[in-house]
């Protein structure tokens, strides 16, 4: 080969990959800036929906099932979304609804009146959440190929906790200065306001630059995966099946919120703040959970997955702030891998023909099975707390073998291919 004709070759294909970087880097913060202002919002409320539900009458079963059922129909949605979304190509649309509705349900919470009205809107708040999420990450997903999955998913959900820090925060110093839960959920509006506007920029800034992001998945990375074009392999449902156990046995945080209100442990407004430190420390472990994935794949998740699978016993079994705390910051190790690695993982297990469907099946079974997990770890609260405690450990720790599992058919795939 001529050598100046190489040398041109090679100038231009590191031009190309520079302009596919900077394209890909900007997409991945601007869908992080959205998911940052809406999460101040939805997180915000997140923070402080446990004492709230047990201000209008909630029981810790109620606020259990509450917490299931709204992370279920989610979940539910994102299967029907993922879907639709592939076959109709059309994952704007289901990003824009999915993200009025979300927004929109969290500031009336500020005016209804019982628990049934509140869990009514959460439940609205996760169904706008599910219609939008697959396309959402199908999008991400594509935006991320500049810059390498797992880094593009850390830093989308870096943004992410950021917001989700801030929410809380904001939620903290509302409610010290107006001594109100419904004042500090109506204060939520800004943000959402906010979510929505930087969506329409994003959008506009997609349409711009998307069209030069170099795919950096061929049809070989994909076959490396082990997510071969012909359809889901047998890693996939490994894999699947293994966050299932993990998603059960994951304790939300308003039952975590409330246990920590009806122990006395921690003071009203330092609930809020609480969340808001797991965030951090979500955000700091999505980073770095993600830069690992990239290097060695899922194999990368066990350690934040044993840690998170701490938090639980740490939370439940010790009356004591400090020992609350470490065990709050092992939930947020846990959520930055889930928020991250986890998600990266899906995209690189399938073609982004089939991606939506991917994701949206992810979802479904993370969701059956967090509401599962759920309603259990609620009764089993009003019944004894070593149960929740143990329950949880156990089931997260059952997710490891089925992980590693995946991992080996992925390289026998690689093997054979």
């Amino acid at each position: 080969m001529d050598p100046e004709h190489s040398n041109k070759g090679g100038f231009f294909s590191k031009l190309k990959n520079s302009a596919s970087y900077s394209a890909s880097l900007q997409l991945v913060i601007l869908f992080g800036c959205v998911s940052l202002a809406a999460d101040v919002t939805y997180e915000g409320a997140r923070s402080i929906l446990g004492p709230f539900l047990g201000v209008v009458g909630a029981t810790g079963s109620a606020i259990g099932f509450i917490a299931g059922i709204g992370e279920l129909t989610g979940y539910v949605v994102r299967l029907v979304a993922g879907s639709l979304g592939d076959k109709t190509k059309s994952h704007w649309v289901f990003v824009f609804a999915g993200y009025f509705i979300n927004q929109i349900a969290v500031p009336l919470l500020a005016i209804v009146k019982n628990w049934p009205q509140v869990g009514l809107l959460i439940v609205l708040e996760r169904f706008g959440k599910g219609i939008r999420t697959p396309s959402r990450d199908v999008l991400l997903s594509h935006a991320t190929e500049g810059v390498g999955r797992g880094f593009g998913f850390g830093i989308h959900e870096a943004l992410d906790q950021v917001g989700a820090m801030t929410g809380p925060f904001l939620i903290a110093l509302a409610i010290m200065h107006w001594k109100s839960y419904r004042t500090a959920l109506g204060l939520l509006i800004i943000p959402a306001f906010l979510a929505l506007l930087v969506l329409f920029v994003t959008h506009k800034r997609y349409q711009k630059l998307s069209a030069i992001l170099v795919d950096c998945q061929p049809k070989e990375q994909n076959d490396k995966a082990g997510g071969k074009r012909q359809g889901l392999t047998e890693s996939f449902w490994w894999y699947i099946t293994g966050l299932g156990f993990l998603a059960a046995g994951y304790v939300d945080f308003p039952l975590i919120a409330y246990h920590f209100g009806q122990k006395s442990i921690f003071k009203e407004y330092e609930i809020p703040l609480l969340y808001m430190l797991a965030m951090g420390v979500d955000a700091i472990v999505a980073l770095v959970a993600g830069r690992l994935f990239d290097k060695s794949g899922i194999g990368s998740m066990s350690w934040p997955i044993i840690l998170g699978s701490l938090s639980s016993p740490l939370i439940f079994l010790f009356p004591i702030r400090t020992v609350a705390i470490i065990g709050i910051i092992f939930w947020g190790i846990g959520l930055g891998v889930q928020e991250s690695a986890v998600r990266a993982a899906i995209a690189s297990l399938v073609p982004i023909e089939i991606r939506g469907t991917a994701f949206g099946i992810f979802y479904f079974v993370f969701g059956l099975s967090w509401f599962l997990g759920s309603c259990a770890m609620g009764f089993l609260y009003d019944k004894s707390l070593a149960y929740v405690a143990l329950s949880s450990f156990i089931l997260q720790i059952l997710s490891l073998p089925l992980l590693e599992r995946s991992q080996k058919k992925i390289k026998e795939q690689k093997e054979v291919v």
